[in-house]
C-alpha cells in the first residue's frame, strides 16, 4: 500500500531538484548565517536574525541590529575583527526600519 507521504515526499524532492538555486546564489542561499555581536553559552554563535535577540540587548538598552556572517567566515575571523566589525556596524547610525549595510573589513589605505 503506497502512503500519501511517501508521495509528498517524491514529489518534494523533485521540485526541490528541479528549482534549486544554482551558482553563486544558491551557495549564498544554502549557507548557515550567524550573529558575530552574540555569543552561546557553549561558545559559537547564535543564529543570525533581528527577532533572534530580546530588547534589551547592550548597555544603552536599545535593541541592536544583529552582525551576520556566514559561519564558515565567523569562524576564520579573530575576536578582534569580530569587535571591530560590530563597532562598525552599531556606529553606523542605525535609525528607521531597516539597518544599513557596513563592510567586515576596513579598507586598506
Amino acid at each position: 500500500m503506497i502512503r500519501l507521504t511517501d508521495i509528498l515526499d517524491e514529489v518534494i524532492d523533485e521540485l526541490d531538484e528541479k528549482y534549486k538555486p544554482r551558482g553563486e546564489l544558491g551557495k549564498w542561499l544554502r549557507q548557515k548565517w550567524v550573529d558575530i555581536s552574540r555569543k552561546k553559552k557553549g561558545g559559537g554563535h547564535p543564529p543570525c536574525g533581528a527577532s533572534a535577540g530580546d530588547k534589551e540587548r547592550g548597555k544603552s538598552g536599545k535593541r541592536a541590529y544583529p552582525k551576520c556572517r556566514p559561519a564558515k567566515a565567523a569562524a576564520r575571523m579573530s575576536k578582534k575583527e569580530k569587535k571591530s566589525a560590530v563597532t562598525r556596524k552599531r556606529k553606523a547610525n542605525n535609525v528607521g526600519p531597516s539597518p544599513k549595510m557596513v563592510s567586515t573589513y576596513t579598507k586598506r589605505k
